[in-house]
């Protein structure tokens, strides 16, 4: 290779690539180098007050370690979405969450965070002498504007994704560290029911034949997909990338010929799959990865015709807004791209946007309980407010909010509702005086 020379010198093991790092660092991950974090963690006594900056947060074991008790003084680590692990975590006082829509999430790392260091996990060097981010870009682009300090751990594991914007030339990284580490399961591949096929149905009867389609992480937008099979001349432009739409792409349903932008091409921001499938991206023309930030803009969104994005909700309230968060008081969750992707599929020619969710939920006593209620329980997160929704799909059918009174958003509401609970709904909406019985 042109380049092993280079390569060569800058070779280094985990533990000498993380010794170009000082406490004084603000340290953006993208992607999760499993060796570069767990040597971070080992060498955690050389830090004091280190900033760690990650979109996502830590799923991985040698992430999980940065949320560690032993951790607590020597790192203080910064996201945009939490898990339940890092929610508890607060106690050590070594996790934060700022709440941005994804689409301003690398203009909060540029101007706020101003990351010096850069931890990037890639596939090995391409010809053209440059390393992609792999399955994940994190927003690299706030620390590469900024001139930082790149250190990169190289996977063979990794697929080699193009982009005209997610990659690292050689000359700018300081430390190579090979480390070939298996990649983390899907988060979109949980079990799905027989409710989320149904959801998943209505939903696929709406989207049109050349749609330019966006389906956010979770299993029901992924079973969406599923039901695409036999759709025609779509296209994709999505923050998360599932296994399902690289099935579209594998089967023909996918070929992009009607978007506007990047036409022919397949848009990912990150990417959500099994091994094999993420395989099948690998140097593939037709699939490119975007900075997340570009991707989630409305403005960009608003530009496709046909744009439909699916992202899954948790609850909604008579007023119709929306928590895809946290339900009650907590830190669960992020703001993410909901938002972001409802607004730009609102301003597209011929656009829409669904919200999908399961009528029911189980409280922690066991009992059932409703996903559309009156009020959402106190402290819930609203992701989606009441000016920005349009569909709202459960197992029981779907209905368009949009340009519709309260009154009739009510009913509507209650019509796709579990059955056990329409009554009960019919009536706390006569009390407040949304909805009279004739």
């Amino acid at each position: 290779m042109a380049y092993s020379a280079q390569v060569k010198a800058k070779k280094s093991t985990a533990e000498q690539a993380i010794s170009l790092i000082r406490s004084d660092d603000a340290v953006l991950v993208s992607g999760e180098p499993g060796a570069l974090l767990d040597a971070l963690y080992q060498g955690r006594e050389r830090f004091q007050g280190l900033r760690l900056y990650s979109v996502f947060g830590f799923s991985s074991k040698a992430g999980a370690n940065l949320y560690s008790r032993e951790m607590a003084g020597h790192a203080q680590i910064v996201s945009t979405a939490q898990r339940g692990s890092e929610e508890k975590q607060q106690i050590f006082d070594n996790a934060e969450q700022v709440l941005v829509n994804l689409s301003e999430a690398e203009a909060y790392l540029e101007n706020t965070c101003r990351p010096s260091v850069l931890l990037a996990h890639c596939p090995p060097l391409s010809e053209d002498g440059y390393f992609y981010l792999g399955i994940d870009e994190g927003c690299a682009s706030a620390a590469l504007t900024r001139g930082a300090k790149v250190i990169v751990q190289v996977n063979e594991n990794l697929p080699l994704i193009h982009s005209h914007t997610c990659r690292i030339p050689l000359h700018g990284v300081y430390a190579i560290c090979e480390h070939h580490e298996a990649l983390p399961p899907s988060i979109s591949a949980g079990s799905t029911s027989a409710e989320d096929e149904a959801i998943a149905s209505f939903v696929a009867e709406l989207i049109p034949h050349g749609a330019t389609v966006q389906l956010g992480p979770g299993a029901i937008p992924g079973m969406v997909g599923r039901f695409l099979a036999q759709h025609k001349d779509l296209g994709i432009h999505t923050d998360c990338f599932h296994e399902s739409q690289i099935d579209l792409i594998k089967n023909g349903a996918v070929n992009n010929s009607r978007k506007e932008i990047l036409r022919g091409i397949s848009v990912g921001a990150y990417f959500d799959a099994a091994p094999d499938s993420l395989a099948y991206l690998h140097k593939n023309p037709k699939v490119m990865m975007e900075r997340l930030s570009w991707v989630c803009r409305p403005e960009v969104a608003s530009q496709i015709s046909g744009f439909v994005s699916v992202n899954a909700g948790l609850a909604v309230d008579f007023r119709a807004q929306v928590c895809t968060g946290n339900l009650g008081l907590g830190f669960m969750g992020g703001v993410g791209s909901h938002l972001d992707f409802a607004r730009g599929a609102k301003r597209a020619k011929d656009g829409k946007s669904f919200i999908v969710m399961r009528s029911t939920r189980l409280g922690e006593d066991g009992a059932r309980i409703s996903n559309i209620s009156p009020a959402l329980p106190n402290g819930s997160l609203v992701s989606v407010p009441r000016s920005d929704v349009m569909y709202l799909a459960t197992e029981y059918g779907v209905v368009n909010l949009r340009d519709i009174g309260i009154k009739e958003r009510v009913n509507a509401l209650i019509s796709i509702a579990h059955p056990d609970f329409r009554e009960w709904l019919t009536e706390e909406a006569e009390k407040t005086g949304y909805i009279k019985r004739p």
